[in-house]
């Protein structure tokens, strides 16, 4: 379930990003978990309609994330506090460094399971999932030294994104191990697909003269999207192996087959 919303987190990454130090993700203290609570959604392996089942078990799930599961060492989700990162880009739109710090997420426990296809055989997991977020809102510092087009930039101040229709297609792939009794998941690979609908940018400080702070604003609403094309490649390439690591940490804390029962 962890690997839900660290999913999500992905679709985020590419509209902003933080200075001089490497990115993280909040630390989390895994526990292991020796039973589930009868309001956990478990599935059968043997069940034919077992991707039913598991999206039914996300989506009951996801809204309780809000408030954080103590039991399946999930924190709070909304709001929720991203770690610090640092970003170095180099396209024909977009160079230089930008940076974030003190981030907000608002809106990821409204998020909903659309499809869910799970395939398990031989011990090797396959899944694909397809969920989406209505709306959220990101905001917090933000410090940069870029060049966009001809534009010389080295702003500092605060800002804040609107993302609506936040989609996402997460492809994790992984292999079952066996230890003190139980069946474990580790994922090996894991894909994303991020996409949004419609963004809306808003940030002091770009300039001092407010007059042209607010003509860079219709420029980047503007043409949001190439930007976003531009920061996405060099971001997913730098979370996504941290998401893979720390939804490894969660898994090694959680039987699978206390989600996943056996026949």
């Amino acid at each position: 379930m962890k690997l839900l919303w660290n999913i999500v987190l992905v679709a985020l990454c590419g509209v902003s990003l933080a200075e001089d130090f490497e990115p993280e993700l909040p630390p989390v203290e895994f526990k292991p978990v020796r039973e589930l609570s009868g309001d956990i959604p478990t599935c059968r392996e043997s069940d034919l309609n077992i991707n039913e089942c598991i999206k039914q078990g996300l989506q009951l799930i996801t809204p309780r994330m809000k408030y954080g599961i103590s039991e399946l060492n999930i924190p709070p989700l909304d709001p929720f506090e991203m770690g610090k990162s640092s970003y170095s880009y180099n396209s024909g739109l977009l160079q230089g460094r930008i940076a974030m710090k003190n981030v907000v997420v608002h809106g990821l426990s409204e998020g909903i399971v659309d499809k869910v296809n799970f395939r398990l055989k031989n011990g090797q997991v396959r899944m694909e999932i397809l969920s989406h977020v209505p709306q959220m809102l990101v905001e917090g510092a933000y410090k940069a030294d870029i060049k966009l087009n001809d534009l010389k930039l080295t702003p500092k101040g605060t800002f804040n994104v609107t993302l609506t229709d936040v989609t996402m297609r997460a492809r994790p792939t992984g292999e079952l191990y066996e230890r003190d009794g139980h069946t474990y998941l580790r994922l090996t690979k894991l894909e994303t697909e991020p996409k949004v609908g419609d963004l809306r940018f808003y940030a002091n400080g770009l300039v001092p003269d407010p007059a042209l702070n607010d003509v860079i604003l219709d420029f980047i609403n503007q043409y949001w999207r190439q930007l976003y094309q531009a920061m996405l490649p060099e971001t997913l390439a730098t979370w996504q192996p941290l998401i893979l690591k720390s939804s490894n940490d969660f898994f090694a804390a959680l039987p699978f087959d206390m989600l996943v029962t056996k026949n």
